[in-house]
């Protein structure tokens, strides 16, 4: 009998992590499609430095609005529930944008309002008009930038917590998150096979490519449902479980911030998180204001993100093998890894970048190209960036939050998931518009991105520290 039951139990942890890996490579999908098209539909239109407005005055209050209906309704709804109410308002959200919303586009601008409003603006910002004008892809970006934080950081990743343990987590999670995130190989070839059915047929074959893609999101995203609810059946009913819980969380959400601010565990991680944030933060904006000068047109721009999906991909299979490896050393090797690769790529980025010289004669021999070099070097800054950030840092990050109760489990990562992430980005976007309005634009304000980019390193690897001896404290006999 025994035997029997360890047998089952194999079996279903074998089960669960393949279905776990299938749910994050659906996210990963979706993600990607998202990420590609928020930006290729609205930076060619408006210009990279258009992102830190956006993400202050956007997408900060979206984030703040999810995590008070997320926390809302945990202390309402069973976990398996909360799962799919908070997933499904994406899914509506896609086709209703790629069908009615974006042929229609030039309708929904609010071009009497904006009359009065342009004469305010100071002229270098400007795109502000644009990001109005363009509501609704503003609205799409920080509905993209959302999916990252609340679907695959909080919802996927809460969900997958409640099944393991330490022990459990530190074998499954590197292979789960390699496997999951490794999916952008082929996301990225779809995407640039997709899009470039516009180059076929301009016009009317960019629309069709959305929504291709929207139909890709809404299926992936019912695939993820799926997935989850399998997961749920695979679990014991036992009534003491905590995944078995009729309600999530039971504290109101001001009782919930008190103890969650009293909890120096959750503040390192908290800490760790901001540092991330504002270091890639500076990184990316900083490449993609270069980037679009390179590629103005949706479709280029697009096409071109399609590769670096691919190349993240690859990059998550290499970092998702060194992840176990990493933590085998110890859990400090593991978390180190990701602030070490942003570095040794974004250096080197940053110093070509100030190098005002397009080109550079090679003794005589043939010119270099130093924008377009300094341009590759932002592209693999960016795809290791993300490689090595969905494989050891999440990885190292989501081991933190086993050891926890389930009300700093679910509401404390929904808080740093959403609310510290979001000052962290909304913090960086301003200092960002500070400069923007200083020099008029990000390119000739490349020194002080890198020097606010080496300060945020710093914090990370401090955070790191501190972090890796709480956790040891909770973890170790």
């Amino acid at each position: 009998m025994t035997k029997t039951l360890s047998r089952d139990v194999a079996g279903n942890s074998n089960s669960m992590l393949y279905l776990q890996i299938a749910m994050l490579s659906c996210c990963t999908f979706n993600f990607d499609i998202l990420w590609n098209l928020k930006e290729s539909l609205l930076i060619t239109r408006l210009g990279a430095e258009v992102i830190p407005f956006i993400k202050l005055s956007v997408v900060m209050p979206s984030a703040f609005i999810f995590l008070i209906t997320y926390s809302f309704l945990a202390n309402r709804l069973s976990k398996r529930t909360l799962f799919a109410v908070a997933l499904i308002p994406f899914l509506i959200w896609m086709p209703l944008f790629s069908l009615v919303i974006y042929p229609n586009l030039e309708s929904f601008a609010p071009t009497a309002a904006l009359a009065l409003l342009s004469p305010l603006i100071h002229e270098h910002l400007q795109f502000i008009v644009g990001m109005v004008y363009y509501w609704p892809l503003t609205l799409f970006f920080a509905v993209a930038e959302l999916w990252g934080s609340a679907v695959i950081c909080i919802l996927f990743w809460t969900a997958v917590n409640d099944f393991h343990n330490a022990q459990s987590a530190t074998r499954q999670y590197p292979l789960i998150t390699m496997i999951g995130s490794s999916a952008s190989i082929i996301s990225g070839p779809l995407l640039y096979y997709c899009v470039s059915r516009e180059v076929l047929a301009p016009g009317s074959g960019w629309q069709e490519s959305l929504k291709i893609l929207s139909l890709l999101f809404v299926l992936f995203g019912l695939l993820i449902l799926l997935l989850n609810e399998y997961c749920y059946r695979l679990t014991p009913k036992n009534p003491t479980d905590p995944t078995n819980q009729t309600h999530t969380t039971s504290l109101p959400l001001l009782a919930s911030a008190r103890y969650l601010l009293r909890c120096p565990y959750l503040a390192s991680i908290a800490l760790v998180m901001l540092a991330y944030c504002i270091a890639i933060n500076m990184v990316e904006l900083a490449w993609k204001s270069q980037l679009v000068q390179l590629y103005p047109s949706e479709a280029d721009y697009s096409m071109f993100m399609g590769k670096v999906a691919m190349i993240s991909g690859i990059g998550s299979l290499i970092c998702g093998l060194l992840t176990p490896t990493l933590l085998n050393i110890s859990w400090w090797a593991a978390a180190f890894a990701t602030p070490i690769i942003l570095t040794a790529t974004a250096l080197p980025f940053f110093l070509l970048a100030m190098f005002q010289k397009s080109q550079v004669n090679f003794f005589g021999i043939c010119y270099i190209d130093l924008t377009m070099i300094g341009l590759q070097v932002g592209m693999y800054c960016h795809a290791l960036g993300k490689s090595a950030k969905y494989t050891l840092f999440d990885t190292t990050k989501e081991i933190t939050f086993i050891p926890l109760d389930a009300e700093r489990k679910y509401k404390g990562k929904a808080a740093i998931e959403l609310v510290v992430s979001r000052v962290g980005k909304s913090g960086s976007s301003f200092f960002q518009q500070i400069l923007i309005t200083l020099f008029g634009s990000l390119s000739l304000a490349m020194s002080w991105l890198a020097g606010a980019f080496i300060l945020a390193i710093a914090l990370w690897l401090v955070a790191i520290k501190h972090l890796g001896r709480h956790y040891h404290e909770r973890t170790e006999p």
